[in-house]
């Protein structure tokens, strides 16, 4: 894929991605910490866009969402965190899509370690600024309340992700 094609997937999945928040967000409550808007918007990156479009809508959109919108918030850095397991998200989905793995089993390992990144990026940066939590409990917290993302995205992400695949094919 050419650079300007991996430019605007990126542009294109950001702006998704911060429609997604808004709608989300604006449903009030935890809607957005439940649904996993922005996660879903970059597994889709980097199975569609690949590895690159997937790591930079990871690393972009998090904080973007955070500065533009307000959520997730960027203090305490839960958008850091996010960022760090969304550029997971975003590399990993990309890198398994071109090596031709199964996408529900690209899914299961993206996802599973997307988690341990955020995971560990909340236990290390919140025992710099003070959030105490035992590793274990950071891990199980992050899988916990993300639960109804990731069946979502386990629903709903492979038929898209196959429908957008035949769309381009025809499009070629």
């Amino acid at each position: 894929m050419s650079t300007t094609k991996q430019i605007v997937y990126a542009g294109i999945f950001i702006a998704l991605g911060l429609a997604l928040s808004i709608v989300f967000h604006s449903m009030g409550g935890q809607f957005g910490a439940i649904f996993l808007p922005l996660h879903f918007v970059v597994l889709l990156a980097g199975l569609v866009g690949g590895p690159w479009v997937g790591i930079s809508v990871g690393i972009i959109i998090a904080p973007l969402s955070g500065v533009l919108l307000g959520m997730p918030p960027l203090m305490p850095p839960i958008a850091f965190f996010m960022s760090m397991e969304m550029a997971t998200y975003g590399l990993l989905s990309g890198y398994f899509e071109k090596k031709s793995m199964n996408v529900y089993l690209n899914l299961l390992i993206t996802l599973t370690s997307g988690r341990v990144v955020y995971s560990l990026g909340y236990y290390v940066i919140g025992a710099i600024i003070g959030i105490h939590l035992k590793t274990l409990t950071a891990l199980l917290l992050s899988f916990a309340q993300g639960a109804p993302g990731i069946i979502i995205q386990f629903l709903l992400i492979p038929p898209i992700y196959y429908a957008l695949k035949k769309m381009r094919a025809e499009s070629t």
